[in-house]
């Protein structure tokens, strides 16, 4: 063989290298891409669908927490800002295997959605909610946004004002201001709109985003 079909050689044997390279470069990112999307799919259905079931529930208190709770209000409902949200329910407690009312609060820290979930101080005690940590719930969450409605479907707009109701209600909190609604709007809520959006965060893979919404009729109220 001469030079010359030496070289013609190496650079054939190279083109084909190359394009093998680039189908399986191809290949890989959509398969990265496809595991990504289901993931950040996987994890926005699975939030959203607790989220929806915990929230319907709003207001069911069989120990008649709300009648003595403090900090106010004294309503299913404690607090409702734009991206966060604290209500009052019944469920099982995991360490006693008892039913009993809680406030369950979710929210969003960075990019993680976290639930926190406050045990019922019987009265005679404290009359509060109390014990919760900020528990990591979803991850790779973009967006937590909550609207909220009232009995003629007209929207309620939360509004910034000097407030100790925090979200979730601390007793003792300082004032300070922020954006939420009134006791007296958090009393009107009938249905909350959620809208969740998920980010896929592979390196080296375009980010996806997967947003989901629900509407959630309160059943208690």
């Amino acid at each position: 063989m001469t030079l010359i079909e030496t070289l013609i050689g190496a650079l054939i044997f190279s083109s084909v290298i190359g394009g093998v390279y680039m189908l399986y470069t191809t290949m890989q990112n959509t398969m990265h891409r496809g595991e990504q999307q289901s993931d950040i799919q996987q994890h926005g259905r699975g939030a959203l669908a607790q989220m929806t079931r915990e929230v319907r529930t709003a207001g069911y208190d069989p120990q008649n927490s709300l009648l003595t709770v403090t900090p106010e209000p004294r309503a299913p409902i404690r607090a409702a800002m734009p991206g966060c949200l604290s209500f009052v329910t019944f469920r099982r407690n995991a360490d006693t295997g008892l039913d009993e009312s809680k406030q369950v609060t979710y929210k969003l820290s960075g990019a993680v959605l976290q639930r926190r979930e406050d045990s019922w101080n019987k009265p005679g005690k404290a009359d509060q909610f109390s014990g919760g940590s900020d528990d990591d719930f979803a991850l790779f969450v973009e967006v937590l946004a909550f609207t909220y409605y009232g009995p003629n479907n007209a929207i309620l707009v939360p509004t910034s004002f000097s407030s100790t109701q925090k979200c979730p209600p601390l007793p003792n909190a300082p004032t300070e201001v922020l954006q939420q609604l009134t006791f007296d709007q958090m009393r009107q809520i009938r249905r909350v709109g959620i809208t969740l959006k998920t980010k896929g965060s592979q390196t080296g893979v375009q980010a996806e985003f997967f947003t989901l919404k629900a509407d959630v009729y309160l059943r208690n109220l």
